[in-house]
């Protein structure tokens, strides 16, 4: 069932969109566009993502019983890729040729081929130690991502265009893993026990980012401009929830909550086939560090503690879409 987050934004993302909007990442009107005063495009495509979305908890550790020890940091890791396709659909709307406003919809159209890696560090004597290592096949995977912004144009010219604007991103990954295979590095080097099959883990990290951008576009031909911005956001939020499922008493759940910052760039090229449709490329980056504290507890709900938790995310992707002009 999906979050009301995600049904606020995906409401939000269809206005915007049957407002005649189309597209989260800028997009140059068409000649047969210019002297509109209210201009839309509308445009599909694919995206080519690849990275991961990786978390480490540590130390210090607060214990159910109120003892705390404050050793090293981090005892464990998990990295989940994001080697994925996505479909998306982005709108434009354009006011006057001084306000845009900008929508994105994007929903994965395939599984991570990539496993996903688990480490631990457990020696406290000798922290960089490897003791155990496994890998897990990425069974079911969702992917959610919405982003929505508003530009002022300051600058206008027939050649290039300044703006500035502010914008709202989110993100909702979902996991669920079988275990490949797990090993002892530290104790028994060379040997691997074949997991058995069944669900082991289950993986859900969103990130909220509200965020400031910059950009230009530049018009080279009535035909063929770029785009490029800049974003920067000191206030993210992430909240993360993963679940053992076969550890004793009923499993192991883990709740995370984080803040932090991000920050996005994206390039992209539109050439006008004709005076209404055009195709488009381009590459966009987000990069996103954020930490706090994860939670513990049995399944059962029995508590464990706290401990010191980190997550980054690193997300490279390449798009291609067709859109019209209105």
């Amino acid at each position: 069932m999906m979050s009301l987050n995600k049904l606020s934004a995906i409401g939000l993302g269809m206005m915007l969109l049957t407002a005649g909007t189309a597209q989260a990442d800028t997009t140059v009107p068409s000649p047969a566009a210019l002297d509109k005063p209210v201009q839309f495009t509308l445009a599909v495509g694919a995206e080519r993502m690849e990275g991961d979305t990786t978390y480490q908890i540590g130390d210090p550790t607060v214990y159910a019983n109120g003892v705390t020890e404050n050793q090293y940091f981090p005892f464990s890791e998990l990295e989940w890729p994001l080697d994925i396709w996505l479909a998306r659909i982005d709108g434009t709307m354009v006011i006057k040729k001084m306000i845009r406003v900008n929508a994105t919809v994007k929903k994965n159209l395939s599984d991570p081929n990539d496993n996903m890696k688990d480490s631990d560090w457990l020696t406290p004597s000798n922290p960089s130690q490897l003791d155990i290592y496994s890998e897990s096949e990425i069974s079911e995977f969702d992917a959610f991502i919405f982003d929505a912004d508003v530009d002022w144009i300051f600058f206008n010219s027939d050649v290039v265009s300044l703006y500035a604007g502010l914008g709202f991103l989110y993100q909702d990954f979902e996991y669920e893993a079988k275990v490949l295979y797990q090993t002892y590095p530290s104790i028994l080097p060379g040997v691997e026990f074949l997991g058995d099959g069944r669900v082991a883990i289950t993986y859900d990290i969103t990130y909220t980012i509200p965020y400031i951008k910059v950009g230009t576009d530049l018009k080279f031909s009535p035909k063929f401009s770029m785009a490029g911005s800049f974003s920067y956001s000191p206030f993210v939020e992430a909240e993360d929830t993963d679940n053992h499922l076969l550890r004793e008493n009923g499993g192991k759940i883990a709740d995370g909550d984080m803040d932090g910052d991000a920050y996005m760039f994206d390039i992209s090229g539109k050439y006008n086939i004709t005076p209404v449709v055009y195709v488009k490329a381009g590459f966009q980056y987000v990069k996103i560090e954020v930490d706090g504290t994860q939670t513990q507890v049995y399944g059962n709900g029995l508590p464990l503690g706290t401990v010191a938790q980190e997550s980054e995310s690193s997300q490279a992707s390449g798009f291609v879409l067709v859109g019209f002009d209105f």
